[in-house]
C-alpha cells in the first residue's frame, strides 16, 4: 500500500462535540488493545540519570496515556514535569490531579505543534514522545517536524499505525471494541497514513550522533526510537 495521508474526522470536531468525546474514549480502548503503554515503556527504558525529568508529549489528547505512564513509573521516576501539547485542551482536571498525586508536574500547552516548537527552541526536553500523532504529517511537514524535535531533545519515541494488511483488517474491526462512527472511519485512514520499513528514519534530519531504531511492535504498531549518542 502506498502511503496516503487524509484528514481524519476527529481533527475537524470541537472539543465539546459528543462525537469527539466518544472518539477520545475510543482512543483509550485502542491504546489498551495496541499495548501502547508497554511498547513505550520498553522503548524508553530505565529513567535517565537526572534528578528531574522534562518530558514533552506531542498530540497528547486527553492526557490519559500520560496518567497511565505516571501510575506505572512514578515510584521509580519521582520528579517529572510532563507537558501535554495539543491543538485543543481536552485534559480533564481529574487527569491533572492524578498526575499531581503521583508527584508529577503536568503542564497543558494548547498550540499548533510547529508554532509551539519554534517558540520554545531554547528549552530542552529530556524525552519527547508521540503516540498516533506523527502519521498525520507527510512530505516536507513530516521532515520539518522531525527536524524540530531533533533540535530540542536527546531522546524521541513515537508509536504509530503500521501500514500493512493485518493492521488494515484490524482497523475495519474496531467496532468490535465498541468504537463509534468517527473512530471506525479514522482507524482505516490512520493505517493508510501509517509507516513501514524505514520510512521515518529516512526523514530524520541527520544520522550523525544519533542511534535510530525503527521497528514493528505488536500486530498494529510501527515505532521510531531516536537516541542521541
Amino acid at each position: 500500500m502506498p502511503r496516503k495521508v487524509t484528514p481524519e474526522a476527529l481533527d475537524s470536531l470541537g472539543a465539546a462535540d459528543p462525537a469527539a468525546q466518544r472518539s477520545r474514549r475510543d482512543l483509550r480502548r485502542l491504546h489498551f488493545a495496541m499495548g501502547t503503554l508497554s511498547i513505550m515503556t520498553r522503548a524508553i527504558g530505565p529513567k535517565p540519570n537526572r534528578s528531574r525529568l522534562r518530558i514533552l508529549e506531542l498530540g497528547a489528547g486527553d492526557g490519559s496515556l500520560a496518567l497511565r505512564f505516571a501510575h506505572r513509573h512514578a515510584r521509580q521516576w519521582p520528579r517529572v514535569s510532563w507537558t501535554l501539547l495539543d491543538r485543543q485542551n481536552t485534559v480533564a482536571e481529574s487527569t491533572l490531579n492524578g498526575l499531581r498525586a503521583a508527584g508529577w508536574q503536568p503542564v497543558v500547552a494548547v498550540a499548533d505543534v510547529f508554532d509551539w516548537l519554534s517558540r520554545n527552541q531554547q528549552r530542552g526536553w529530556d524525552i519527547i514522545v508521540a503516540n498516533l500523532f506523527v502519521h498525520h504529517f507527510k512530505g516536507d511537514e513530516l521532515g520539518h517536524l522531525l527536524r524540530a524535535v531533533s533540535e530540542v531533545t536527546p531522546l524521541f519515541f513515537c508509536c504509530e499505525p503500521r501500514r500493512n494488511t493485518v493492521a488494515l483488517i484490524g482497523s475495519h474491526l474496531v467496532g468490535l471494541i465498541g468504537a463509534g462512527a468517527v473512530t471506525r472511519e479514522d482507524a482505516v485512514l490512520s493505517v493508510h497514513a501509517g509507516f513501514r520499513d524505514r520510512e521515518l528514519s529516512a526523514q530524520w534530519p541527520s544520522h550523525e550522533a544519533w542511534s535510530l531504531h525503527e521497528y514493528s511492535a505488536g500486530l498494529f504498531s510501527h515505532c521510531l526510537l531516536a537516541r542521541k549518542t
